[in-house]
This record gives C-alpha cells, sequence and structure tokens, in this order.
C-alpha cells in the first residue's frame, strides 16, 4: 500500500473521537454499547434505551432509523445524529481492519 494512503488512514483514526476502541464494536457488550453511547455528548438517555433493549455491539452496527424510532428515539434529528456516529464507528472499524492487513 502506498504509505502516504497509509499515512491518511493513520492521521483519520488519530483525528476520529471513537479511536479509543480497544476492540471491534461488533463484539462489544451491552454495556460496552452503554458506555460508548454515553461517551457521545447528550447520549445519555440513548444508553438507557439500549439498556432496555439489550442492545450488543453487533446489534448497534445495524441499527436503521426505523429501529431507532420504534425503540422511542425521538426527535428524528437525534436518530440522524446518532446514525452518523454509527457510520463514524463503522467507518473507523473498516479503516483499522484494512490497516491491519498492511
Amino acid at each position: 500500500m502506498d504509505t502516504r494512503l497509509q499515512d491518511g488512514a493513520e492521521a483519520l483514526l488519530e483525528g476520529c473521537p471513537t479511536a479509543e476502541v480497544s476492540r471491534p464494536a461488533g463484539q462489544w457488550t451491552v454495556a460496552e454499547v452503554g458506555a460508548w453511547l454515553t461517551a457521545r455528548s447528550g447520549a445519555g438517555e440513548l444508553a438507557e434505551l439500549v439498556r432496555e433493549h439489550a442492545v450488543s455491539g453487533r446489534a448497534l452496527l445495524r441499527l436503521t432509523e426505523g429501529t431507532l424510532r420504534r425503540m422511542g428515539v425521538a426527535p428524528r434529528s437525534r436518530r440522524r445524529e446518532l446514525l452518523r456516529e454509527l457510520l463514524r464507528l463503522r467507518l473507523q472499524q473498516e479503516l483499522e481492519e484494512l490497516l491491519s492487513v498492511i
């Protein structure tokens, strides 16, 4: 792999707010998902919903706007914000996987 690309990917990970993840999000427990949500600004109420619905890391990565709505996450802007955070998390995980094979 081009070292410029690798350096750029590593720089993206360093600036990523989810870079503190120690293992793949798909392996997180319900408690770890709750901790991740609590670390996000204004997401404390979401952590409680995660506990109520027993959302593991694997389930977290599969959440959709419809699922969040059925779980009681409102308003729509809040669901969108969480979906953006989840996209960042997925991208970070993919970057880490790609960098690990280099």
